[in-house]
């Protein structure tokens, strides 16, 4: 029963068609002066097609964009940012995909700035988030770090730990799931390149102990199709029955 007033759900139908250098369509279906159907680009068939529900509609009771929600928890909003921040309507695709509703655990294994995990909490969430890169994790003062976006926008913080994904068995229990779900952006080598712990150098000098505790580790280059074998590996071992990546 197809019902075209007030409907439960909304369908879309999407066709692709070939671009030119303009952005237009190669082919048009309809001419540019009295849109008028051409039927023989009309027959052309397409690219691909796509078949599929909204999930945000203001009609349909799921608007993040209505009442200035989205523009609410918008990047340039926030105290703490960095190159990488994740733009809050993607974190808010990613946390939606992974099904994360209240109560779940939650875990980014390269949080950087925390954008990710800040949406997981908007959606009731316990955050755990882990990078290597201890700086990032300090934040930029008492007043500028991760936890200030999650009291911003009245959050509970998040769990963090400095932490290198590469060996996550040095560092955590690996036969022992726990995450409901793990979504994270893992450093592609664009716009900052990956790494994990380990020195260039062939002599090691050891850290004295009253170092210790400001010591930044060295790292070195960590190739992305590592970088992906790691990250299902860590999902394999750390994943509920029924979790998602």
């Amino acid at each position: 029963n197809v019902q075209m007033k007030e409907p439960d759900d909304e369908y879309l139908f999407i066709r692709e068609v070939g671009l030119d250098s303009q952005g237009g369509a190669i082919y048009p279906r309809h001419s540019g002066v009295n849109k008028q159907l051409i039927p023989e680009n009309d027959a052309r068939p397409p690219l691909a097609c796509y078949f599929g529900r909204v999930l945000g509609n203001s009609s349909l009771g799921r608007n993040w964009r209505g009442s200035n929600r989205l523009e609410r928890y918008s990047l340039k909003k926030r105290i703490y940012l960095g190159p990488t921040s994740m733009d809050s309507e993607l974190s808010l695709i990613m946390t939606n995909l992974a099904q994360i509703q209240k109560g779940s655990f939650a875990f980014d294994p390269f949080v950087g700035t925390g954008s990710i995990l800040l949406t997981a909490a908007l959606r009731g969430a316990y955050a755990f988030g882990t990078d290597i890169d201890l700086r990032v994790l300090r934040g930029r003062s008492q007043d500028e770090n991760i936890v200030s976006n999650f009291k911003q926008y009245g959050l509970p913080p998040p769990e963090l730990v400095r932490s290198d994904n590469a060996i996550y068995h040095r560092h955590f229990r690996d036969n022992l799931p726990m995450f409901d779900a793990i979504v994270t952006d893992p450093p592609y080598g664009i716009r900052a390149g990956a790494k994990k712990s380990g020195s260039r150098r062939d002599e090691i000098n050891p850290v004295l102990d009253e170092h210790r505790y400001d010591h930044v580790a060295q790292t070195r280059p960590y190739s992305v199709s590592d970088v992906m074998a790691d990250l299902l590996n860590v999902a394999a071992m750390t994943l509920k029955m029924g979790g998602r990546l």
